[in-house]
């Protein structure tokens, strides 16, 4: 009875598997949050701060930091529109701290991070039509 009852179990669980494996993302339209739409091209820039700790709340300095590392990513969209861009986005943002001592002169606060946006360039000036 053993021997009969694992083969249909497992030809069970195969079958109770199919309809799952026949199923495709392909149709579906994407979801990613990095997509660029159409005319834009991606812009990536790196940001990277060193602050000096200073005595007192090393929380109040990271947070200090952590919103000029923002004022500074979202100010790039601004240069990027004074200079080539009808249009510009930011659809992507990362960053993360650390405390390092490396050169011996006391701790420096470091923020690096990336911003990503969706750039639409402006027309090229004579460009033929």
């Amino acid at each position: 009875m053993n021997k009969r009852l694992i083969p249909a179990t497992l030809c069970m669980l195969l079958l109770g598997a199919a309809p799952a494996f026949s199923q495709s993302l392909s149709g579906l339209p994407l979801r990613n949050q990095h997509q660029i739409p159409d005319g834009y091209i991606s812009v990536q820039s790196g940001i990277s701060l060193s602050i000096p700790i200073t005595d007192g709340s090393d929380e109040k300095q990271q947070q200090d930091a952590i919103k000029s590392f923002y004022r500074i990513a979202a100010s790039n969209c601004a240069v990027l529109l004074d200079t080539l861009a009808d249009d510009c986005q930011i659809n992507g943002l990362s960053s993360n701290t650390d405390v390092t001592n490396m050169d011996g002169r006391g701790q420096k606060l470091i923020v690096r991070g990336q911003v990503t946006m969706a750039v639409k360039l402006k027309p090229v000036a004579g460009a033929a039509k």
